[in-house]
């Protein structure tokens, strides 16, 4: 319960992934039993958050305050600061997306690098550009109005946003602090550089915390950084109760034996993943007992999968729904499809590791839907991300680049009864926690930071 005494805490919420990861997993509700909540969020409504408060027992306020809008220059000067990061720290992941948009331009990216005074350059214009973009979305409005409601400290749950950024600025300039959640493990080598300075970082793990120490101190921040693991993967490692009925949208659907989880992609980095489908069904031909369940990804346009609604053994979930909001339930349901599927098959994403977490096999796939496909336009590419290079060599042994090395993995691990489980130190390189103790230890960092 709310106490008049209790210091006020501003969340800023403007990716619905940060949204799952704070309030869905927890970690506002056990935030809540010590400080007074509000969210600002261009995503929430106050039904919304009405709605979660419901659910989760919380007393979240949506803040009116609107999220800053960032105009076309600062989009412009974050681009450029993007290849400036990209250059200095030699990334995989920024040299790779730059291959897909302009052979010529990724030719003369990498060509440069071998000049180390070019390296030095784009460095000293790394800092320059990121001090500026901190000058130039430092408003005074914006923190005169938040300061209005007495915030004590603020959260931002995607520090690489520009938006969160401009809010945490102008706080700053007010004596408020601040902390920074990364949310994701690839965030720190596919999104740029955080413009903002906090006084806190939270990641989730220490490959994390070993990248952030080394492009931020050299430009000159020394922010505390803490490992917490992975809040909304608590839900991994407690007991709930069976609800095999999240595992279609049709809960009257009889469900076979054994269920081969496939999850999309985002469209805009993989536009066609249905050979996938039509390879996964191939194989299910000759095995009357597989289901072979389709869950989207929230961006994912469910029309794209019309050919396949009348196979019998082919269910599609749609866990965002028409709103692109993520459902109350929305851990519950992906969890229940883990536990109870015999693999999971996905393409370069963080499903990989919440299969892990499950301690359900993973099958990558990382080839094409014809052979024969540029590198710059082929799934390969993704695997050779700076994040995805630090995986385990266990966990990339499970890569398949050929329709044919599907069939014998699935041929591999569907016969068997007893589930591969991964070793504990395998587990803990990548999530951290192997037990339901994030969104605690997540919470006893910032309250220690915060005093």
């Amino acid at each position: 319960m709310e106490r008049a005494n209790q210091k006020h805490i501003l969340v800023l919420i403007t990716n619905p992934f940060a949204m799952i990861n704070v309030i869905h997993s927890g970690l506002i509700g056990e935030l809540a039993k010590h400080y007074r909540i509000s969210v600002m969020s261009d995503l929430l409504t106050v039904a919304d958050i009405e709605r979660f408060n419901r659910y989760f027992r919380l007393n979240m306020n949506l803040l009116p305050s609107p999220v800053p809008a960032v105009s076309k220059p600062l989009k412009w000067a974050r681009s450029i600061q993007m290849l400036l990061f990209g250059h200095h720290y030699n990334l995989a992941t920024i040299r790779i997306k730059l291959m897909e948009r302009s052979p010529f331009a990724y030719r003369l990216f990498s060509f440069s690098q071998k000049n180390p005074m070019l390296i030095v350059l784009t460095g000293t214009l790394l800092g320059f550009t990121r001090n500026w973009l901190i000058r130039r979305t430092t408003l005074p409005g914006i923190g005169t109005l938040v300061n209005e409601h007495h915030i004590y400290a603020v959260i931002s749950t995607s520090p690489l946003d520009l938006r969160e950024s401009t809010v945490v600025n102008s706080l700053n300039v007010h004596g408020i602090p601040s902390v920074s959640i990364i949310v994701s493990w690839d965030n720190l080598t596919s999104k740029g550089v955080i413009n903002s300075k906090s006084g806190m970082v939270l990641v989730w793990n220490k490959q994390v915390a070993l990248e952030y120490n080394r492009f931020y101190t050299s430009l000159g921040d020394h922010t505390l950084v803490r490992i917490t693991g992975i809040p909304r993967f608590d839900t991994y490692f407690r007991k709930l109760p069976d609800r095999r009925h999240h595992l279609t949208d049709s809960p009257e659907s009889r469900l076979p034996t054994r269920t081969i989880l496939f999850a999309t992609g985002a469209v805009k980095h993989h536009s066609c993943q249905n050979y996938i489908i039509r390879d996964l069904i191939e194989y299910a031909q000759n095995h009357s007992d597989i289901m072979i369940l389709v869950r989207c990804h929230p961006g994912d346009d469910p029309g794209r999968y019309d050919g396949f609604t009348s196979i019998q053994n082919v269910r599609f979930f749609q866990p965002f729904g028409q709103d692109q909001m993520p459902p109350a339930d929305f851990l519950e349901t992906l969890h229940s499809q883990l536990i109870t599927c015999a693999v999971c098959v996905q393409v370069a994403s963080t499903m990989l590791l919440d299969a892990l977490a499950c301690q359900k096999p993973c099958i990558s796939i990382a080839y094409d839907a014809q052979e024969g496909v540029h590198y710059a336009k082929s799934v390969r590419r993704f695997y050779d991300y700076s994040h995805q290079q630090l995986l385990p060599d266990c966990l990339k042994a499970q890569t398949v680049y050929h329709r044919r090395e599907l069939f014998e993995k699935l041929d591999e691990i569907l016969p068997g009864s007893n589930v591969p489980v991964h070793p504990c130190n395998t587990l803990k390189q990548v999530i951290h926690h192997t037990t339901p103790d994030c969104v605690r230890l997540t919470t006893q960092y910032i309250r220690e930071w915060l005093g």
